[in-house]
């Protein structure tokens, strides 16, 4: 039996839904059960979710978002994010009237599940406070969390957790502490909070496990000049990863569409679509990208410029320039 954790609010329970769907049709032969954490999402959504996933075969548990900001005593800046992104820092009050789950996957709504996910489940976490994926992150935005550069830096969008050895450690209050001492102000929210706590105490495993915009975006050569990361995965294991992926998710980036706006050119939103017809929110449109003209004329200059130019000048913008405007922010703060 797996047990898999999502966290949503009522905008992105329908991409959520694409997910699990997915989840399910690619995993038919396991027993799911599945814990939703909900940050006020609708009686109706919540049937059709509940709906699809008990005619499945599987179960699922909606849980109530933990008052986060109660719990830390700051007021949080999330950005583009809802507060829910925080749940899988408080699994001792997430999962308090679930004492018998001792492991748990963790996937972001914003993927699609293409492959089997056993082997990533029977990975052997044991002595480890979890598993995740690499991310290709520059060492500066290692420094700005608290981070070495010799430190792992990982993409919470998969996260595999030794739940038992998270609350027995009290994880959760050394991620409390940098979020406080960040006055509720981390960098890529949870993200930035693991990987400047616990991101070395993690098992890193293949990136076919959650394969970003990046593989989709930039050759291995050009996402090192982009990134420019002190180290990551070989380019063998990210070629095989995107010839093989199992989760695909779908991140943010000025050189592509994700798949529920209309014109997205990823190789899987196609895919994304199909799965989505056969939710219980077939019916809806696509949704409005109220960034588009700014995300455009990003594009169209990068793509304007020489590759070799345009590639070093926002490899400068996202590994320098990205993590001093936050430094600068966040010093009003602390």
């Amino acid at each position: 039996m797996m047990n898999i954790m999502y966290a949503a609010d009522d905008n992105y329970i329908e991409i959520m839904g694409v997910s699990i769907k997915s989840l399910m049709e690619n995993n038919a032969n396991e027993h799911i059960d599945f814990y939703i954490v909900e940050d006020a999402i609708s009686e109706e959504n919540l049937k059709k979710m509940r709906d699809m996933i008990e005619f499945s075969g599987n179960k699922v548990f909606f849980i109530p978002k933990p008052d986060i900001r109660g719990l830390l005593g700051v007021e949080l800046k999330t950005l583009r994010w809802s507060d829910s992104a925080y749940s899988r820092l408080f699994l001792k009050e997430v999962f308090a009237d679930y004492p018998e789950v001792k492991k748990l996957l963790y996937i972001d709504c914003d993927t699609v599940i293409v492959g089997n996910l056993k082997e990533l489940w029977e990975t052997d976490v044991e002595d480890y406070l979890g598993a995740a994926c690499l991310e290709c992150m520059s060492n500066m935005h290692k420094w700005i969390i608290g981070a070495m550069k010799t430190d792992n830096y990982v993409n919470t969008g998969m996260m595999l957790f030794n739940v038992k050895k998270w609350i027995d450690e009290d994880i959760q209050e050394q991620c409390a502490a940098m979020i406080q001492k960040y006055n509720g102000r981390t960098e890529y929210v949870d993200q930035g909070v693991i990987n400047g706590t616990i991101s070395n105490y993690l098992k890193i495993v293949s990136p076919s496990y959650n394969l970003t915009a990046l593989a989709y975006d930039f050759s291995y050569e050009e996402m090192q000049i982009y990134r420019k990361p002190e180290f990551g995965y070989s380019k063998e294991e990210w070629e095989k990863a995107i010839q093989n992926p199992v989760i695909v998710h779908f991140t943010t980036s000025f050189l592509s569409i994700r798949p529920w706006y209309e014109g997205s050119k990823h190789p899987y939103a196609g895919y994304w679509k199909e799965i989505h017809d056969r939710t219980p929110w077939k019916d809806s449109n696509y949704r409005v990208l109220y960034n588009r003209k700014s995300r455009d004329k990003k594009e169209y200059f990068y793509r304007k410029l020489p590759k070799w130019l345009s590639i070093r000048i926002a490899g400068v913008l996202h590994a320098y320039i990205k993590p001093i405007i936050y430094i600068l922010m966040i010093q009003r703060y602390i």
